[in-house]
């Protein structure tokens, strides 16, 4: 019996072995793989580990962890994305869709005096349906010089201004990992008396 077991683990770590040098385009060499990147809307721009991607539909990656960021912007100024972390070899294709969802906030148009702060609250409507879903946001914004965000529920949070300037409200879906980044104005003369 332990015979029977022992060839079974041989053939095993064989068959793996296998399947690697299969992976790997044969034997010597550097080991890559290949990642085909679609969906809608096509022309999205897809980015592997922070640097952009000539052609999404052909990728090749090193062995490793690698991040896959897919984003678009919309004609409100608003950037849909989602990202994918991903293995090399693990999957050999990621199919997106940044047309499905869309995040609504309130106020839609965010400005914010500095030194003072607003309540911003966001749903995520499912395009399909054209309903609310649930989400759970977790909120940050591109630069904390500018503005900062608390998370108060899972679908509100305080934004307040540091200095004027621009950035921009992130908001991510724990979800389905749906990205939107809402552009934020920080105004620094005094605010209207109350």
């Amino acid at each position: 019996m332990k015979r029977k077991a022992g060839v079974a683990v041989i053939g095993l770590v064989a068959l793996f072995a296998l399947s690697l040098l299969a992976c790997s385009g044969g034997g010597g060499g550097t080991t890559t793989f290949s990642l085909a990147v679609t969906g809608t809307p096509a022309s999205a721009k897809v980015y592997l580990n922070g640097q952009p991607v000539e052609n999404p539909q052909r990728i090749t990656l090193p062995p490793g962890a690698h991040t896959i960021r897919v984003e678009t912007t919309l004609s409100n100024g608003q950037v849909v994305a989602q990202e994918f972390t991903i293995v090399a070899g693990s999957v050999g294709s990621i199919q997106y869709d940044l047309s499905r969802y869309q995040i609504e906030t309130n106020p839609a148009t965010i400005e914010v005096w500095a030194g003072e702060a607003i309540t911003v609250a966001a749903s995520m409507r499912d395009l399909r349906t054209n309903n609310i879903v649930s989400a759970d946001f977790v909120w940050s914004v591109r630069d904390t010089n500018r503005a900062t965000v608390q998370k108060l529920t899972s679908n509100s949070a305080r934004l307040t201004g540091v200095s004027r300037g621009a950035t921009r409200l992130v908001i991510t879906d724990a979800r389905t990992g749906v990205t939107f980044e809402v552009p934020v104005s920080v105004l620094d003369f005094p605010p209207p008396p109350n």
